[in-house]
């Protein structure tokens, strides 16, 4: 018996990870098959029709996501037309909602719900005539005529093997691992809260796939782990193998950063290396509302915390809100995305709330006066505290904040700000940015955002231009193409030499031949683009 595993990913750096489970903890033959969602519906039919020409299979199994689950439904059907192959869907999409993709799609022969090796490898049992089929667990399918859902399975995780070894790319891929599963929380708009069994893997096996992703040198480790900090044994040592181990690789988790106590706050802080990325859900910073989506924050704790793991650099820390959650309007949200933003993290994501299927939240559509498009990813488009129009403002202000902030290329321009009390209001800044973007080259956003600041920083002005262009130039390998005033050939005369002096380092020659210069009130900046590594230096001129 031949199984082929289908995966249509969000980018090919994205690995179809819950494929590779299924492949590492069943005997029976598989094949993996992967794709990306940019790749047309026409071009993966082909493929998988020459796969299937080529080869007998006896099942067809689709790993389905929100942003795959149309493209799944289309080419799972045109397939199922062309041959008599069973076919399987699995993940999170369809989990919750099994008999509405068995009843309106009858080409789907059976879903696994939820985890789905043991309950994989129990299907081909059972397509082996070993079991029967009501024996296999977490299946849900139609039986003349009516819909049957077998019973759930929670799995024993030190009985199935990690499979993160075995995706093919590991240099150029982001490396999925699991150390747990489940969630301690019931966010009611989260599907991670439809599992609160937390178990976790033999700390022994994960610490052994960590150690030769460091020596092969994997770019990007991201853990899958809902809660990261709920075991703090756990997390120390699978930090501490790191930190002991670690050469180049980044890790990400997923931390409840309130959660976090005081000694292991000084523990990430005596880290040395800064390789490690925290993402953290803040989604509101509003009591009433977290009350809403049966959450609890502890602000102070939260706001001291990140203060503190800003202290020493050691941690990217990147976070969250949501827009359209539960009694939340507009200006609600505007509080919470400026307090947020003001704790400086280097990166501030606006999501908008969507309605997962399964997820407690759709049991409240009336009270809140929820709208929602029903096609994935099941988006808000409006509530009773939260119109269409509010919607429309934050997704504009999401433009410019990510243009101008989550890019990174203004790291200066924004450390200036921040020093001299210039942000007020970031939610107006980056809507007011985000209006008039005629033109999102990089030469472009360079230009408007110092117009902006002309007219809204006037006295910070010549400063801001300054740490503008500073930030400009070190977004470029080579000499870019200027918007400022250049420094005159008489101020060159007068400059250069005053600088090779300061740099003994730096010849005339190379300042001339290669460098650009830019002078603000006897500050000097001074970048080098030589062989495509820039070199830079900051003086100050007397």
């Amino acid at each position: 018996m031949k199984i082929l595993l289908v995966g249509i990913n969000t980018k090919y750096i994205h690995p179809a990870i819950s494929l590779y489970q299924l492949k590492a903890n069943t005997s029976y033959e598989s094949e993996i098959c992967e794709f990306t969602i940019k790749d047309s519906n026409e071009s993966i039919v082909n493929k998988l029709e020459n796969k299937l020409n080529e080869d007998k299979f006896d099942l067809i199994c689709y790993s389905c996501y929100l942003w795959n689950i149309d493209k799944v439904l289309t080419i799972s059907k045109i397939i199922k037309q062309k041959f008599p192959i069973d076919v399987v869907l699995g993940g999170p999409e369809v989990s919750y909602d099994a008999m509405h993709f068995l009843v309106s799609f009858p080409h789907i022969n059976y879903i696994i719900r939820g985890e789905g090796e043991i309950a994989f490898n129990e299907l081909l049992m059972y397509k082996d005539s070993l079991i029967t089929l009501d024996e296999v667990s977490n299946l849900s399918y139609i039986l003349n005529g009516e819909y049957r859902e077998n019973k759930t399975k929670i799995i024993d995780l030190s009985q199935i093997k990690l499979a993160t070894l075995m995706v093919k790319d590991l240099d150029n891929q982001v490396v999925y691992l699991e150390s747990s599963r489940g969630c301690p929380y019931h966010c009611s708009y989260c599907t991670a809260s439809l599992e609160n069994n937390l178990r976790f893997f033999p700390l022994n096996d994960v610490l052994s796939i960590l150690k030769t992703l460091m020596e092969r040198r994997a770019k990007i480790v991201k853990f899958l782990d809902r809660t990261f900090n709920a075991n703090k044994e756990y997390m120390i040592s699978i930090l501490s193998f790191i930190e002991k181990h670690n050469v180049c690789t980044t890790f990400q988790f997923e931390v409840v950063v309130d959660r976090l106590s005081s000694d292991v706050i000084d523990f990430i802080n005596g880290l040395n290396h800064k390789y490690l990325r925290f993402e953290v859900g803040i989604q509101t910073i509003h009591n009433e509302v977290n009350k809403n989506v049966s959450r609890y924050q502890n602000m102070d704790k939260l706001k001291d915390n990140i203060n503190k793991l800003n202290q020493t650099n050691n941690i990217d820390l990147h976070v969250d809100l949501i827009a359209g959650l539960p009694g939340e309007t507009k200006e609600m949200f505007k509080e919470s995305s400026n307090t947020t933003f003001m704790l400086r993290c280097k990166e501030l994501q606006l999501g908008f709330l969507k309605f997962l299927r399964g997820t407690k939240l759709l049991d409240r559509i009336d009270e809140f006066e929820y709208s929602y498009n029903d096609k994935a990813p099941y988006e808000i488009i409006k509530s009773s505290t939260m119109s269409k129009s509010d919607l429309d403002e934050i997704k504009k202000v999401e433009i410019g904040l990510n243009y101008y902030y989550n890019s990174n290329r203004f790291i200066r321009t924004f450390d200036y700000l921040f020093k001299y009390n210039l942000l007020i209001d970031p939610y107006t800044m980056f809507k007011d940015l985000s209006d008039n973007i005629d033109n999102k080259q990089l030469y472009s956003l360079f230009i408007h955002l110092d117009e902006y600041f002309k007219l809204k920083h006037p006295n910070h002005y010549d400063n801001l231009h300054y740490e503008l262009i500073c930030d400009y130039l070190l977004n470029h390998l080579v000499k870019p193409k200027k918007w400022w005033n250049n420094l005159s050939k008489e101020e060159r005369n007068n400059i250069y030499p005053l600088i090779v002096e300061k740099i003994p380092s730096i010849t005339l020659h190379v300042l001339y031949e290669y460098s650009i210069v830019i002078n603000n009130k006897n500050k000097c900046f001074i970048i080098i683009y030589k062989d495509f590594n820039p070199s830079y230096y900051e003086i100050t001129l007397n």
